[in-house]
């Protein structure tokens, strides 16, 4: 692969030739801030925080979509770069309801003054996104402790579908959700427009084509998007006599946890995740890994039946992607094979409980829980954060505790991959291999399935992960 030299705050750096100045400066270990950039994305280069200085260039260039050329000579942290930020993050908070950092609103306190630990046992701060917002991170970092620009406060009303919140004030247009739902999954249900994000269709989110996939909630930067949260219920019946409770913990929340709870990667384990819930006071604790192959093992035996029928199968466990599929595929219905999740094994496992919780990664969980009633609450891993630090809960290798057996089905692993636990991602081709015979496509994306069901492959199998 063709290589560019350039240097980098001093620093000499060879990128891939087509490379962005961003990708360059990540690969030499030098930061560059952004608030719109997204990796695996595309680069919309709005927020313009990424902006750097380059020899040879009248003006500044955006990092994040600019690519590298052979010999460039770049600066990342002047003074001018780093005023020209700090003015861009005070004129997005000009037009952003502040209802986080509550020392800062009433003026008794500067960011350089905020006490962390102490901030952790104040409830003043409610801001769904407080200590997880990017924006806010932003603030801290370069010190905006007064806005010179009249604050201009927001005035439009919330809008949910019963597990997605969409609060249009703390939009700040980086359209990075307008990009995961309508490139990577196709849905389609957002637009962007001239002052922030839209419905695609008009109305309401509840009346809108949303499927509950979750994925503008990870993407989305601040608190203009969001999943209802249940914290406060969660931690009353935990703590509450004679309720029964349990909950199924999914390993795809730890590195989510990890980066809002600023920990090394690889750091926490599950164990140490069973053991703070049960400091919360959750009775019973269980891996849902153990659902997930109960799970496929359901899948195995209703895949045999299909596959004797001659005919091609479109697989899911996904309530997103079932939704997905029986909108824009009606009339594929026969090939349809709908089968348990793993919060529908689990819930029905732990029946007998008062109250079941499901804790996962930032996604369509929370959709499934309310529109199907699997479980009681479903907590991603930005709310369980949260918890841990209202409740002084957080991981700990001294507190590490053993899951419970639901003594469930096991598969038989004769599918191989095709049914094995598999990850959402964003990319744009669906992962294709032959297994006994069949010639499979894995779909880690709604967009990945409508390229696989519309393609001329001929699949025998896909399977849709939302």
């Amino acid at each position: 692969m063709e290589r560019v030299n350039l240097t980098i705050n001093g620093k000499s750096v060879t990128a891939p030739k087509g490379s962005t100045i961003l990708e360059a400066a990540e690969s030499a270990g030098i930061r560059i801030p952004t608030l719109c950039f997204y990796k695996g994305l595309e680069p919309g280069a709005s927020c313009g925080l990424c902006e750097v200085e380059a020899e040879g260039f009248q003006t500044p260039l955006r990092a994040c979509a600019f690519k590298v050329r052979e010999g460039m000579v770049i600066r990342t942290d002047t003074d001018a770069l780093q005023a020209g930020r700090k003015l861009r993050l005070q004129k997005l908070l000009s037009r952003h309801p502040v209802d986080c950092d509550h020392c800062l609103r009433i003026g008794s306190s500067k960011y350089a003054d905020l006490d962390p630990k102490f901030c952790e046992m104040c409830f003043f701060c409610d801001c769904v996104r407080e200590g997880f917002c990017e924006l806010q991170a932003l603030a801290h970092e370069y010190g905006i402790d007064v806005l010179p620009f009249a604050i201009v406060p927001g005035d439009q009303p919330l809008d949910a579908t019963t597990a997605i919140v969409r609060n249009p004030n703390k939009c700040i247009s980086c359209r990075r959700c307008v990009k995961v739902c309508n490139q990577v999954q196709t849905v389609n249900n957002l637009k962007a427009v001239k002052d922030g994000v839209a419905l695609a269709s008009g109305g309401s989110m509840a009346e809108s084509g949303c499927v509950g996939c979750g994925r503008c909630v990870e993407v989305c930067p601040t608190g203009a998007l969001f999943a209802r949260e249940h914290k406060d219920e969660l931690v009353y019946y935990a703590h509450r006599e004679g309720v029964r409770t349990a909950a199924a913990v999914s390993a795809e929340l730890l590195p989510e946890l990890e980066r809002v709870l600023a920990l090394a990667p690889g750091s926490v384990t599950l164990g140490e995740i069973a053991g703070a819930l049960r400091k919360i006071g959750v009775d019973a604790v269980f891996d849902l890994a153990e659902a997930e192959e109960a799970a496929a093992a359901q899948a195995e035996a209703l895949l045999d039946e299909k596959l004797q029928a001659g005919r091609p199968v479109i697989l899911t466990n996904s309530f997103a992607a079932k939704a997905f599929l029986e909108k824009n595929y009606p009339d594929k219905k026969d090939s349809f094979l709908f089968y348990d999740s793993a919060l529908a094994v689990f819930g029905r496992a732990t029946a007998g409980y008062d109250k079941r919780f499901a804790f996962g990664p930032v996604g369509g969980d929370a959709a499934a829980c309310e529109k199907t009633g699997c479980v009681d609450i479903a907590v991603n891993s930005r709310e369980l954060a949260r918890i841990m630090r209202r409740t002084g809960a957080e991981p700990h290798p001294g507190r590490s505790a053993a899951f419970e057996s639901l003594h469930l089905p096991k598969a038989t692993g004769r599918y191989g991959k095709l049914l094995e636990h598999a990850a959402w991602n964003l990319a744009q081709e669906p992962e294709v291999f032959a297994l006994n015979g069949l010639r499979c496509a894995l779909c880690h994306n709604l967009g990945q399935a409508r390229r696989a069901i519309a393609g001329e492959e001929g699949f025998d199998v896909i399977r849709v992960i939302a």
